[in-house]
């Protein structure tokens, strides 16, 4: 028996006078009817909360902060220690907290007490906001006692004064020192860079307080004010979405058989935002039992690697920050796949046949782990129209997902045919099926029919609640193809295994993915210097060099599309050397004995990279 779509179309009002809540409420879907909450629970629940931490949600506050004090500082460079007592405060640029008391969350990720924490709010994407916790909203009360307090804070008599003030008027003490990355390659030329600058630079000097002038100068970020309309700041729906996703999962999943949950919506719609703070939500439930997976889907703007990849990464680190800021430089032992183009628009049948891949390789990596139960989320691209709802149809149909969430424009009228439609399960039977994929894959109609049919999941319809003032409206927005240099700049320079190798041509298959090359006018290797290339491997090396065309003395598969391939990661040739015939390489990539295959297509590459390789120092 199928489960029937249900909706959540309600739209919140904003006020930025009322303290932000986390709602206990939960969905009201029509379909499933579940209990109200017992509002007599939930005074009796209130009543409970301590009187200290009560002053805090008494002074409700969005904007700058009215109560919250800088208690003072300690060690060089400088780490501030501040007596929270707003609501949320937030900070622009990157910098590391610690919540001492663990009373504090960023982005729905509940921070351990004790522990730093990277954030990174460049003005690339929205800030995320650091939120004080009720003691009635938490689940667990962890305390840190004076000892510990002296641990992290050096300074006796402010360690002290820290804890009497905790003592005296709630809240919770938080660090903040700088990011120890601040200092890196990726900053400084960002800070530098004609066209990025604007999102990595700051000015300061805003307040009149003068400890809060000296934290900004000292630690290089700027303190802001608190509004939805600034930050992000999760609404109501939001939070009770999640809530039932996580109670799901927690409650219905086995261990040989994940919970999926695929969201989806046009782009523009913060759907890389909700993803992230579903993401940073269930973290905060991994263990030994759970775990968690992120399958990245979108090849025009991926979440952790570089543009034009297909890949799935395990989660145990919360996302505090922009792609740019969690670009994973040295693989592990996730997969990632490179399709090479940034749109499937030429390719379709292979980017499913990439999707499809990426789901079969997962499948294998669990059976040779400790099964846990697995929470899958999936990041869709964001085209909603023509082909785009084809292979959206298949992806949906080859993931089975439990739940498939959709972010909406609750602008847009719902006539408008550009509109992307209800992804309901009647809309999945309705929607014709992508037939050169089904083709390619021999599926006739009777297994088309069972096929579709066997789906069931939930659809979930949630109002887009994307930041639409900016910081600085003077600031243009980023194009997609902004966000994919961002990342390729990240990639490359924000870590510090930068290393300079060398490879030689004749043990590499060069593989083109490019359907459009004109095979007369490529002239191998010549034609790879100063350009980024797919570093990847296949157990298939001996029939890929047989099926190969031996040109210039190097071994090349033009417009190849028949392999799936497993990228170790990215390099960028800096020189090909005609007398050693060998590429000059530079990688974060340290597991070089596997790299047998040289594969390139249509990457983004920043135009002053031929100039930055050779200033970087490396390891």
């Amino acid at each position: 028996m199928k489960r029937s779509s249900s909706s959540i179309d309600q739209e919140l009002t904003n006020n930025d006078d009322k303290l932000y809540q986390e709602s206990c409420t939960k969905m009201v879907r029509r379909s499933s009817p579940r209990p109200e909450y017992n509002d007599e629970k939930q005074k009796e629940s209130n009543e409970q909360a301590t009187a200290l931490d009560q002053r805090v949600c008494d002074k409700t506050s969005y904007r700058l902060p009215r109560y919250s004090l800088i208690l003072g500082s300690f060690s060089e460079p400088p780490t501030y220690v501040i007596h929270f007592l707003d609501s949320h405060l937030t900070f622009l640029q990157s910098f590391q907290i610690c919540s001492l008391f663990g009373r504090v969350r960023i982005h729905g990720y509940t921070l351990h007490p004790s522990t730093f924490y990277s954030v990174y709010n460049y003005r690339t994407n929205s800030p995320v906001s650091i939120e004080f916790i009720n003691s009635n909203t938490t689940t667990t009360t962890t305390t840190t006692f004076l000892p510990d307090i002296k641990s992290f804070i050096s300074d006796i008599q402010l360690a002290d004064n820290a804890l009497f003030n905790v003592q005296q008027k709630g809240g919770d003490i938080i660090l903040i020192r700088k990011e120890s990355n601040n200092d890196l390659s990726f900053i400084n030329i960002m800070r530098e860079h004609q066209t990025y600058k604007n999102w990595f630079l700051e000015s300061y000097n805003l307040f009149e307080q003068d400890k809060w002038k000296q934290l900004e100068q000292n630690l290089h970020i700027r303190l802001i004010e608190t509004t939805d309309q600034i930050a992000v700041i999760p609404r109501e729906v939001y939070i009770s979405t999640v809530d039932h996703i996580i109670n799901r999962w927690l409650n219905e999943t086995l261990e040989d058989l994940p919970f999926v949950v695929l969201i989806c919506g046009e782009k523009d719609m913060g759907k890389s935002t909700f993803i992230r703070y579903l993401t940073n939500r269930a973290l905060n439930h991994i263990n030994s039992t759970f775990s968690l997976t992120y399958f990245d889907c979108d090849i025009g703007q991926c979440e952790f690697s570089i543009g034009g990849c297909l890949s799935y990464i395990n989660l145990d680190s919360p996302l505090l920050g922009p792609p740019c800021s969690h670009i994973k430089s040295n693989p592990k032992s996730d997969r990632l796949l490179y399709y090479g183009l940034v749109s499937p628009q030429t390719s379709p049948v292979r980017y499913l046949q990439y999707v499809n891949k990426l789901r079969q390789l997962w499948n294998i990596d669990q059976k040779k782990t400790n099964q846990k139960r697995s929470l899958i989320l999936i990041n869709t691209m964001g085209w909603g129209t023509g082909l785009g709802l084809e292979l959206l149809k298949e992806t949906i149909c080859m993931c089975c997902p439990n739940v498939v969430i959709q972010l909406e424009d609750s602008i847009i009228s719902s006539q408008d045919r550009k509109k992307m439609p209800d992804l309901t399960l009647e809309w999945l039977l309705q929607q014709p099926v992508f037939e050169p994929y089904r083709c390619q894959i021999q599926m006739n109609n009777k297994r088309q029919q069972d096929y579709d049919g066997q789906l069931n999941y939930e659809y979930i319809k949630v109002k887009s609640a994307a930041v639409s003032n900016r910081i600085d409206s003077n600031t243009s927005k980023l194009r997609p193809r902004d966000h994919r240099l961002l990342a390729t700049w990240s990639y490359f320079f924000f870590s510090s295994n930068l290393s300079h190798i060398h490879l030689s041509w004749s043990q590499l298959v060069h593989v083109s993915l490019l359907d459009n090359m004109n095979k007369n006018s490529i002239v191998i290797p010549d034609s790879l210097e100063h350009s980024i290339v797919a570093l990847c491997s296949s157990e298939k090396i001996d029939q890929l060099r047989n099926s190969a065309v031996s040109i210039n003395e190097t071994f090349q598969l033009l417009n190849y599309q028949d392999e799936f391939f497993e990228c170790l990661g990215f390099g960028w040739i800096e020189h090909c050397n005609k007398k050693t015939q060998t590429y000059e390489i530079y990688t974060p990539v340290n597991c070089l004995s596997n790299i047998n295959l040289l594969v390139y297509g249509a990457f983004d590459t920043p135009d002053e990279f031929q100039y930055m390789f050779s200033s970087v120092k490396l390891k």
